[in-house]
């Protein structure tokens, strides 16, 4: 019951004197009262909490997404695509560390990337493009370049995910970096320029297995860009320019050759015809000339048997006629052919006389 504030009893059974004038009403609230609101209070408020964590506690997981769940602080169960319902104050989704990225150009158009990193409650399944920064690589012989990877990957089991690594952006890329310093670390300059698939089939063999116990499945490794100093690049375009220089020599050179081989050739093509010509003319003016030989030597034959058988009725050898027919186109031919002519006539008396029977004939 209430008591009056004007007497208030003290431990020894005394009294003390009223704090407050004696006019002060007496319907003033008790200390059981007091503790009384404050415990409505606080079960109020407890219990406002309790309903909007029950609220949070309705859970729906799209489609291609997943949700770990814990309870009391220990793995509990995963949650796939559909409806669900969590105990309130003692199942809450875990968080995953994950990255956001950033890209802009400045008005130099030069892209700057940033990345973020972020917690996510929600897991995402579906193949995603990790995308890492630019990775300064010394080569066999000594050459520095820039190497730009970046990889397909799809989470397979959240929980893996949720719990093998506290970054898994992070782990996944410094295991890139580490492959590829290894693998192009053993190649020489030319060798990496011209060796992307075996390099993305080795850092594909080397990553995929290492990152399957981090729950994750590699599908693909790729080398976006591979870029030299601008040293090296100034080397190489003097080295192209020699090549293509080198080339176009050789080039013109067996140019040169086939025109030559092949002016040879025709200029040999053209004497062969022309021999082939003159010996054609050849054998057809030996041939019209053996021809003619035959019509004369038949028409001789022709001549001298109608003169032998004139001769004949005479009593006259033809032989001996024809010797002397002989003898003069001799003569005439040696009168013709001299300067001075002076012709002796050899004395022969079968020449005689066979001019003389001719002429007395």
């Amino acid at each position: 019951l209430p008591l009056p504030i004007s007497s208030v009893a003290c431990a020894g059974g005394g009294r003390l004197a009223a704090a407050n004038p004696p006019d002060v009403p007496g319907d003033m609230v008790s200390a059981s009262e007091v503790i009384g609101y404050l415990i409505i209070g606080i079960v109020g408020v407890l219990f406002i909490a309790l309903i909007i964590d029950l609220l949070r506690k309705v859970v729906v997981v799209q489609k291609g997404t997943a949700m770990v769940v814990e309870r009391l602080g220990k793995f509990h169960i995963v949650l796939y695509e559909g409806l669900h319902f969590l105990l309130p104050l003692t199942d809450y989704p875990r968080g995953v560390t994950w990255r956001v990225t950033e890209t802009h150009t400045d008005s130099r158009h030069v892209q700057h990337v940033q990345i973020f990193p972020t917690r996510v409650t929600r897991i995402d399944l579906r193949e995603q493009v990790l995308d890492f920064v630019n990775q300064a690589i010394i080569t066999r012989d000594n050459v520095e370049i820039t190497v730009h990877p970046m990889l397909l990957f799809q989470l397979v089991d959240p929980a893996k995910v949720a719990y093998q690594t506290f970054d898994l952006p992070t782990a996944v890329e410094k295991l890139v970096q580490t492959s590829l310093r290894s693998i192009i670390g053993d190649m020489g300059l030319d060798d990496t320029l011209a060796s992307r698939e075996e390099i993305n089939a080795q850092m594909h063999q080397k990553v995929a297995r290492v990152c399957l116990d981090w729950g994750m499945k590699i599908n693909q490794v790729e080398v976006l860009e591979i870029y030299p100093t601008r040293s090296i690049q100034e080397a190489m375009h003097k080295q192209l320019s020699a090549e293509r220089v080198r080339r176009a020599s050789i080039v013109t050179a067996e140019g040169y050759r086939e025109q030559v081989r092949t002016e040879a050739e025709g200029e040999s093509q053209a004497a062969i015809a022309i021999s082939n010509g003159e010996a054609a003319v050849m054998r057809l003016q030996a041939e019209a000339q053996a021809k003619s030989k035959e019509v004369l030597a038949d028409a001789e034959a022709k001549s001298v048997e109608a003169v032998a058988s004139t001769l004949t009725l005479f009593g006259v050898e033809p032989t001996q006629y024809l010797i002397g027919m002989r003898y003069l186109d001799a003569f005439l031919s040696v009168a013709r052919a001299a300067a001075s002519r002076h012709i002796v006539m050899p004395y022969e008396a079968s020449v005689h006389g066979a001019v003389k029977d001719v002429s007395s004939s």
